[in-house]
């Protein structure tokens, strides 16, 4: 027999509550949600609250009732077209169910803790091993990819293991290893300074019927960034590592200052990477210099870009290199020096095994694929081994190992010893073990507070990604870093330290999605002046004004809306903005009446919630409300299809989300979702201001600009933009400015919205229900420096959450 719901529910209530206190939940539904929801798929948004169980030990059972909680609380159910309850009746429901389900959450927390047993994320892996090595081999692609949650990939819940985890981290302990441990041949040194006069593409492409460079005395004159010409000939890396370049060059034919970029490409995988881009003068030669890591048989090249071509719209293509008068580059010799190392084995060897002899052996041994020309012979193996290994694990496992913890790995290397395995092998196979135990892979923690070791691997993992540094680690083991000011004092130096930029980039890039920056290609039509190096520098912003807010202690509610931007030239004159020189991102004024300011309106945001041809106010609507409102919206209902796009210039967005307003289905959620991503239509899908649609079929020439010195012809201007709109409480606003100004009305919210993001990447959880109040109390301590970035960090370290498991 199904008993009735309102029976079932007073019963699971009752552990908690008397019958009278639980009257006020079963009153609520019945009077005022069972008549929508309680008609199995029929019921509205498919939700029936009869079916739906009351085991909150189930996670989808909690999530839906703390769903129906917020909804209700919010005032967004009862939807406003159905009758209302009175005030009181509604915060008695919210009462009665928040105690509930809060009890519930946290006697869960108390139990098992907030973070269930939470695994190093390949970044993290790859840094770690790195730090513990002293090596730089990447080894993040060896690894699977991660799946995040919550946004971020350090949530413990999308960090499993697998067999085919542990397969790679075995593949990547041995490249790691086969790094670190590096007995071959001493490799081929390179310290030679390329003249690009005597460069046989630049030659070659001189005796073409139409070459498209210049031969000048002291220079090779480029006007295109071809790699099969550019390149650097004669430069052969045979070994992996980090290498310094450098070159001198100059602007040709100009009056400003060009920008010439470096590269490195690898034919065997048809990709290019830029190394840096930097600014050099008119006719006045200037060396650019970068510290880059280049991979055996990379080769290198340098382009010019961003040049204006000639009055009549022709590239150098058309005359050729030697007539062409508009703007290129001169670029006279380039200078490759490495890989830097110091000695050679390189110092990684003796940095693990310490004092055990490194021999130079007369004849080298082939051990494959790599030739070996050193040995390692410790006058008692036995001894080196564990002293090696005890040493390594204590770093390893990031706290003090006894000889319990590291016995498995003494015995695996010393087996291998006496069946006859080398010195090398044996220590090996010792190492590989502890690279590949739990205890290196995942954070260990206990249940309740911290101890030292925990707290430091969680700070220093938040702010550097990496494993705790001597100075951490040395405050551990004396057990002074959970004091409140030292651990105050070692949060500011981890800000302080360069290795910081680390969290900058890492939590920006999944607070705002920017590691999808590369997954939409622009229309070339739609959107010429888009290149590679421009969304280079989208990003660079964004990371720079974040960096920004961090060091200074700004208010988090910059992100909303700002004064400033940080900007270098390819972002100025994106934005069109005057004055800003130079390819470093500095702080810049905004002109009065500026819409931009904040993230909202910088162009790697409105690239990731784009698609490449046109806007979507749906994405980026949904983005504002889960990335800074912390308010994800509910996914949309089955069998709702995207917006096919109009690049004919005939429909506008607006109008063909209009039957959201008439659908009701759809209404309720898109009184919400539409309204930021309307704010958001007078910039384009790479962040370019509009006040009207660009078409490739319908509209008007245009007229009054040009691309690069030459007219455009890709594109029309078609319709109008209107980029006003009425948010869910009913205010209206006429552009994003007017409704950046309603977002801030409520500061609390943004700043707990954010503290709330970092809190998830910080510890590896997403915010739960018991959670809200401890994050309410680090925005409340926040509140005198007027929720600084830097205070609202150092809250978060300071406060319960972030110091239990």
């Amino acid at each position: 027999m199904k008993l009735p719901f309102w029976f079932v529910l007073l019963v699971c209530l009752s552990p908690a509550l008397s019958s009278k206190a639980s009257s006020p939940v079963v009153d609520f539904l019945s009077d005022h949600c069972l008549d929508c929801h309680s008609d199995g798929e029929s019921s509205e948004a498919g939700l029936d609250l009869e079916s739906v169980s009351w085991d909150l030990g189930d996670p989808k059972s909690f999530s839906l009732w703390a769903s129906v909680l917020d909804r209700v609380a919010s005032g967004e159910m009862p939807p406003v077209s159905e009758s209302q309850p009175t005030a009181d009746q509604r915060s008695e429901f919210v009462t009665v169910l928040k105690s509930r389900l809060i009890q519930h959450n946290l006697d869960r927390q108390i139990k098992n803790g907030r973070t269930v047993l939470r695994r190093l994320n390949r970044d993290e892996y790859e840094r770690t091993v790195q730090d513990l090595l002293g090596i730089t081999t990447p080894l993040a692609e060896l690894l699977p990819r991660e799946t995040p949650l919550g946004g971020f990939d350090t949530v413990a819940g999308g960090l499993r293991f697998s067999a085919l985890h542990m397969n790679h981290y075995l593949a990547a302990a041995n490249v790691a290893l086969d790094q670190a441990i590096d007995l071959t041949v001493e490799p081929k040194w390179v310290n030679e300074r390329f003249d690009y006069t005597k460069q046989e593409g630049i030659l070659k492409n001189i005796e073409a019927d139409k070459s498209i460079v210049r031969l000048l005395d002291d220079a090779a004159v480029m006007f295109s960034d071809a790699s099969y010409i550019n390149r650097i000939h004669g430069l052969n890396i045979d070994r992996s590592g980090m290498y310094r370049i450098r070159a001198r060059a100059r602007g040709f034919q100009t009056d400003r200052p060009v920008t010439l970029s470096l590269h490195a490409g690898n034919w065997n995988k048809a990709s290019t990477r830029v190394l840096t881009f930097a600014d050099v003068p008119p006719d006045e030669s200037s060396e650019v210099e970068v510290i880059a890591r280049l991979e055996h048989n990379e080769y290198v090249y340098p382009a010019p870009k961003g040049l204006n071509i000639d009055e009549q719209g022709h590239g150098v293509w058309h005359y050729g290199g030697e007539a062409y008068e508009a703007e290129g580059i001169a670029v006279e010799w380039i200078e490759v020096e490495g890989p830097l190392v110091e000695s050679w084995p390189p110092p990684s060897v003796k940095n693990l095994v310490g004092d055990v002899p490194i021999e130079k052996l007369e004849h080298h041994r082939w051990v494959n694929p790599r030739t070996i020309a050193y040995e390692l012979r410790p006058d008692d193996p036995k001894y080196s081994l564990e002293q090696t290994i005890r040493r390594f694990a204590n770093r390893a496992f990031r706290r003090p190992v006894s000889d319990d913890d590291i016995s498995i790995y003494l015995e695996m290397a010393n087996a291998a010893l006496e069946e006859g395995d080398s010195f090398e092998s044996s220590l090996r196979m010792g190492l590989r073990g502890i690279l590949t135990s739990p205890r290196f892979l995942t954070m260990q923690e206990n249940t309740g507070k911290l101890d030292d070791h925990a707290l430091a691997c969680r700070l220093s993992y938040f702010l550097t990604s990496t494993m705790p540094d001597d100075e951490l680690r040395e405050l551990a083991d004396e057990g002074r870093l959970s004091d409140p000011e030292v651990l105050r004092a070692q949060t500011q130096r981890l800000m302080d330290d360069p290795r910081s930029d680390v969290f900058v980039q890492r939590f920006t890039d999944q607070w705002l999605d920017l590691q999808r920056i590369d997954a939409t290609s622009p229309d070339k039509m739609l959107y010429p002046e888009f290149t590679d190096l421009l969304q280079l520098c989208m990003v660079g912003e964004t990371r720079a004004f974040f960096r920004e807010l961090l060091q200074h202690d700004l208010s988090v509610l910059n992100f909303v809306d700002s004064d400033f931007a940080m900007l270098n030239k390819i972002i100025a004159g994106h934005y069109e903005i005057d004055g800003v020189e130079g390819q470093d991102f500095v702080r810049t004024r905004l002109p009065d009446g500026s819409l931009r300011g904040g993230v909202l309106t910088q162009a790697s945001v409105l690239k990731v919630t784009a698609n490449g041809t046109v806007t979507s106010p749906v994405a980026r609507g949904a983005f504002v409300l889960t990335r800074l409102l912390n308010s994800p919206p509910s996914p949309p209902p089955p069998g709702v299809g995207s917006i096919e796009p109009d690049t004919r210039g005939a429909t506008t967005v607006r109008e063909q989300l209009a039957k959201h307003s008439v659908d009701m289905t759809c209404a309720r959620c898109h009184a919400a979702i539409d309204p930021p991503g309307f704010a958001l239509e007078n910039f384009d899908v790479i962040g370019g201001y509009r006040e009207r649609y660009r078409s490739t079929g319908d509209g008007e020439r245009v007229t009054d600009k040009k691309l690069n010195g030459r007219m455009i012809w890709q594109y029309k201007y078609g319709l109008p933009v209107d980029s006003g709109g009425t948010t869910s409480d009913g205010t209206e606003f006429r552009d994003v400015k007017e409704f950046k100004e309603w977002l801030l009305s409520d500061p609390d919210r943004i700043a707990s919205a954010i503290a709330a993001q970092l809190l998830t990447y910080a510890t590896g959880t997403p915010i739960e229900l018991a959670d809200r109040e401890r994050v309410d109390e680090i925005v409340a301590r926040s509140r005198d420096s007027q929720f600084g970035l830097r205070t609202i960090v150092h809250e978060i370290v300071q406060s319960k959450i972030f110091q239990t498991k």
